[in-house]
């Protein structure tokens, strides 16, 4: 097991430095303010501590097999859960959403929440593999976004046929420009090595090659083929999920959708008045769709404090 220093640095400074970085953009014109600007995101700049906090602990649920879950469901949740079994409050809202109920799981942070509709998701996909939008997850900022949409990579990993993708701003547009910003990223890995630039561009481009092979076949990686091939599993932002029902471009991704399942995480960013717009955003959703009735689910660690 990874150190305790080591897990923090990439389970938490680094998706806090992603968050960053996607709050916060420069115009080209700035860009010394902006290598400036990353300079000072170390950790010596932003990090107070450690500080430690003792992990709540959770009562054990029912057995899975007590659960109407498709057999393959079974299979991959027992394979992710290895000799664990799942929470209380996990089992809780599975028996809520699988009888097609809503539920709003409030539970502490590293509590399993995403599982909680990541389940009953799999299980109707797996019962129902037909094409078509089937659930859409809306995260307050991208930085949660990209970090979910590894979530869903080792989710669906055994199951190909179910297809999901990202949309957000930081959406590639085509393939060419995915190529390019992977290129990009491999060439950031590169820097610190002392490498002639004929060296380096063969490296970038090997890393791109065996990039694409470890790429998931059902993920979608830019919007020409999130357009050309609605996903079954689409996460976004809320901002987004407006512009997506306004732009002509994008109406291909809802034809034929048969929205079952709609997802708000970190429930408790949305007051005052960006409550009332997701509340008219909602409803403008199901009457572009057709939907008189969603399983509707809401995670959040710090609702009512």
């Amino acid at each position: 097991m990874d150190s305790l220093a080591a897990r923090f640095n990439t389970k938490v400074f680094g998706p806090y430095l992603d968050m960053l970085k996607a709050q916060y953009r420069f115009h080209p014109q700035f860009s010394h303010a902006k290598q400036m600007w990353e300079q000072r995101l170390t950790m010596e700049e932003l990090v107070q501590g450690p500080y430690l906090e003792k992990a709540q602990m959770y009562a054990q649920g029912e057995p899975l097999d007590k659960l109407s879950l498709h057999e393959k469901t079974r299979a991959t949740i027992k394979a992710r859960l290895g000799e664990r079994s799942l929470y209380r409050h996990q089992t809780d809202a599975l028996t809520l959403l699988l009888e097609k109920r809503n539920a709003i799981i409030a539970t502490g942070t590293s509590s399993g929440k995403t599982l909680c509709y990541q389940i009953p998701i799999l299980d109707d996909l797996l019962r129902d593999p037909s094409p078509g939008l089937r659930a859409i997850i809306i995260y307050p900022l991208n930085a949660l976004v990209n970090d979910q949409l590894g979530e869903w990579e080792q989710m669906l990993k055994e199951h190909p046929h179910i297809t999901f993708a990202r949309f957000t701003g930081q959406t590639p547009n085509s393939q060419e420009q995915y190529e390019e910003r992977l290129k990009a990223v491999i060439g950031e890995q590169l820097a610190d090595e002392q490498l002639t630039q004929q060296e380096h561009q063969h490296k970038v481009e090997q890393g791109l090659k065996e990039q694409l092979i470890r790429d998931p076949q059902n993920r979608l990686n830019h919007r020409e083929d999130i357009r050309a091939n609605p996903p079954q599993v689409l996460i976004t932002n809320f901002s987004m999920l407006e512009y997506l029902m306004e732009r002509p471009v994008d109406a291909p991704i809802f034809q034929n959708a048969r929205l079952k399942f709609l997802v708000l995480d970190e429930v408790h960013a949305y007051r005052g008045v960006q409550a009332t717009e997701i509340a008219f955003l909602v409803r403008r959703l199901k009457d572009r769709l057709c939907v008189e009735k969603l399983i509707s689910i809401a995670t959040s660690a710090t609702l009512g404090k």
